[in-house]
């Protein structure tokens, strides 16, 4: 397992917490994710042999979000 803290630009509210989550939980490979609005971050931990943080960052792009 590997774990990665991913900036997410955007974020303003709860609403956008949960969307980014959601996007990322979606991603084949995540086990476990923690959205930041305070931060602005996410915190996941996912198997890279599966995934890698390209596609964690995709899917965040494809919610309206920027990774940074």
């Amino acid at each position: 397992m590997t774990q990665e803290t991913v900036k997410v630009e955007g974020m303003s509210c709860g609403h956008c917490v949960m969307r980014v989550k959601k996007a990322i939980e979606g991603v084949q490979g995540v086990k476990k994710v923690d959205v930041s609005l305070e931060n602005r971050q996410a915190v996941v931990e996912f198997d890279e042999g599966k995934t890698d943080t390209e596609k964690i960052k995709a899917a965040i792009r494809e919610t309206g979000y920027e990774p940074a």
